[in-house]
Parts: C-alpha cells; sequence; structure tokens
C-alpha cells in the first residue's frame, strides 16, 4: 500500500471513530410537571442520575437507606445525590428545581425544564429519579434499578423518554408512620413528634390517618392551602401524579455548554400548565 492510500486509510479510520463517538453521545434537557390538579399535593425538586445501569438507590420490600430515608421524609437529595457520586465516577446527576412558588417544589400543574445534560451511550445510558410528595410523612415517586429507563438503543443512538408517573407508582419509605405527624409544610404538624415505623419500602396505601393524628387530606398548610380529596388521592385509579420527559438537543457550542454533573440544577423555565380548577393563586408552600 503506498503513503497516499495509507493516508486515505487512516483518515477513513479517523472518520469513523469520530462518528462513532458523535453517535454515543447525546445532549438532552429534562422536564418534569406536575398532574395534580389545585388541592392536590406538591413535589420536591427532583433528583435525577444518569448512569450505567448499576446504580441502586432502592428496593422496594427492603428498608429504605438513610439516604432515601432523608429523601422520603424531608424531600433532602443530599444523601442520594452522595451515594451516586460514590458509585458512580462517571455518572452525571442534578436536582431540578421550581420556581415559581415560594418554595422551590413542584405545586399543582407546575413545570420546569433543566439546562442541557451531556450523556455517553455506555456510562450514563440509563435514568433514575426520586422526589417527596408533600405534605405526606414518607411517601415518595422514583425507580429502583430494577426500573431503571434505558435512553440507548443497541447501536448506541439516543431514545427520547416519556414517563407518566401513577398514582399506584407512589412509594411509603416505611420509616415514618403515616399520622400526619411531622410532614413538611402541614399546619399543627409539629404538635406531636413523628414516629418511627420501622417497616419496608412498598407501594403506598394513601393518606388515611391513623386513630390519634393529623389529616393530611383536608388539612391546610401554613400558607392557607387546603389539601383536596379529590385532588390529592392518588390512590384512585389511573391518578396521574407527574410526567418527566427526556429530549434530545442540539449540541451546544463549546463554550455555550452547560454540562451538568453538580448537585444544584436550577430550572431554565417554570411555568403552569393549566390544570388548575379555579383561580386560586395560594401556594402550597
Amino acid at each position: 500500500m503506498n503513503r497516499i492510500s495509507k493516508t486515505i486509510a487512516m483518515t477513513a479510520v479517523a472518520g469513523s471513530v469520530c462518528l462513532s463517538s458523535v453517535a454515543n453521545a447525546a445532549y438532552v434537557r429534562v422536564e418534569v410537571t406536575s398532574l395534580f390538579d389545585q388541592g392536590g399535593l406538591a413535589i420536591t425538586p427532583v433528583w435525577m442520575g444518569f448512569h450505567d445501569g448499576s446504580f441502586d438507590s432502592f428496593n422496594a420490600g427492603a428498608a429504605a437507606s438513610a439516604s432515601v430515608q432523608a429523601l422520603a421524609e424531608n424531600g433532602d437529595t443530599s444523601g442520594v445525590s452522595g451515594d451516586f457520586a460514590a458509585a458512580q465516577a462517571n455518572g452525571v446527576q442534578g436536582t431540578l428545581l421550581a420556581t415559581g412558588g415560594m418554595a422551590p417544589v413542584f405545586e399543582p400543574g407546575e413545570s420546569a425544564e433543566s439546562g442541557v445534560f451531556k450523556l455517553d451511550a455506555v456510562d450514563n445510558a440509563y435514568f433514575s429519579f426520586l422526589s417527596m410528595l408533600i405534605p405526606t410523612n414518607d411517601a415518595f415517586i422514583g425507580n429502583d434499578n430494577a426500573m431503571a429507563y434505558s435512553l440507548f438503543d443497541g447501536m448506541g443512538n439516543f431514545q427520547e423518554l416519556d414517563i407518566l408517573v401513577l398514582g399506584s407508582q407512589v412509594w411509603d419509605s416505611g420509616t415514618e408512620k403515616n399520622t400526619g405527624y411531622g410532614a413538611p409544610f402541614l399546619m399543627g404538624a409539629d404538635a406531636l413528634p413523628r414516629e418511627d415505623e420501622n417497616g419496608l419500602i412498598g407501594f403506598h396505601q394513601g393518606l388515611d390517618v391513623l386513630p390519634g393524628g393529623l389529616a393530611i387530606i383536608g388539612g391546610t398548610t401554613a400558607t392557607g392551602y387546603t389539601i383536596d380529596e379529590m385532588a390529592a388521592d392518588f390512590t384512585q385509579q389511573g391518578f396521574e401524579v407527574a410526567r418527566i420527559q427526556i429530549r434530545d438537543v442540539p449540541e451546544p457550542a463549546a463554550f455555550g455548554v452547560l454540562a451538568l454533573s453538580g448537585l444544584g440544577l436550577i430550572a431554565l423555565r417554570t411555568r403552569k400548565n393549566g390544570r388548575r380548577r379555579d383561580g386560586s393563586s395560594k401556594s402550597l408552600s
């Protein structure tokens, strides 16, 4: 093979490698929307992680870790973020905040969009998320490793993802009794201390209050927001809690990339989706 032929062959190989690299990377945004109607519950800032498929934040039927307990009871994502960083050297993660209310939580009908994540088809091929429902004792939404969502096909091409979270998929961490006491933002919740449940993670059975407890449904927050029975009862057949959509975006300019791998992620856009039944502007939080 002469020098020119070798050069052409080497150029072809380099081009192939470059194309492969491009095909195995994706730039995406995540949008989270609360599907609760007015009078429903709120969703705390949503932790999201893109990993290689081995990260496991919790398992149904097992005891919750301290990190999951902190998230399920108080909406604290720091423990899960730390666990993820320790387990995934090349993982990508962030916490999406809502900015439309008095607190960075997704109130009924609120939607927010993230900045841009750069994903690798091997290291970041799977998606997991976690968030608490408030005001509750320890109700949360999310997926364990057995239900991690795949983002790339067998050829390494990104696939857009649309996740509909139903009420039947709401988890109970089993760490705190569902009495209403100790439930964040609920008026009178601090009248008695929280009570350990010493249970296991399982699907939530609803917000029925134990004898001597504090009503969450029908209760009010410190801002005067009333929790409505129909709007907050996620145990109803087909009840829709949230939607999470992951879409690809054009590759940003070299110096315009918002490379998101930190623990805090501010929403670029927040809006109401028009699902409110009345003109109320009261904030849950």
